[in-house]
């Protein structure tokens, strides 16, 4: 049993830039909202279909959040992806968290990181989701102005294809 159905749907190309393949049936949620402290922070999971056969392939399902508003720094957040692996400046992906090994003989050449394991949790025959597996859980988190409006972009996307799917789990 699987997840997934290909909608036939256009991706988003803030995401295709990430995955570094096309992507389709982008799920996106876009709000404006005003913090009243000085960080904001979402803790969520990705998880996929795509684990652990299609590690180090053209199918490279990615999710980001994208930040835009003043920068307490200095200038400004420009849609800004605060959906990293936890300590580096590498988005979510297939490609970048994964078991550590690649799926379906592909060559690891095609991954962005195989280093991430420790942040992969296989759920291949798992009781829990469907998907075959997930990330720890990861906080997507950044320094922002009180009392300033903001602009988040959340976004999921199939890459590469558009049947296998990918979701996220938002605390």
């Amino acid at each position: 049993v699987f997840s997934g159905d290909n909608l036939n749907q256009p991706g988003d190309i803030q995401l295709t830039n990430i995955a570094g393949f096309d992507t389709y049936d982008a799920a996106i949620l876009e709000f404006d909202f005003v913090p009243s402290s000085d960080t904001v922070r979402f803790n969520y999971v990705f998880g996929s279909e795509e684990y652990p056969e299609y590690v180090c392939s053209d199918y490279n399902d990615v999710f980001a959040f994208f930040l835009s508003g003043p920068n307490p720094m200095g200038g400004n957040y420009n849609n800004k992806n605060i959906a990293l692996i936890p300590g580096t400046n590498t988005p979510v992906a297939i490609n970048s968290v994964n078991s550590g090994t690649p799926g379906g003989g592909y060559s690891s050449s095609q991954c962005t990181s195989l280093a991430h394991s420790n942040y992969y949790v296989d759920n291949t025959n798992g009781s829990t989701i469907q998907y075959d597996g997930f990330t720890k859980v990861f906080e997507a988190v950044a320094q922002v102005v009180p009392c300033q409006t903001y602009h988040i972009k959340i976004a999921i996307a199939d890459a590469g294809d558009g049947i296998y799917d990918s979701g996220v789990f938002l605390e």
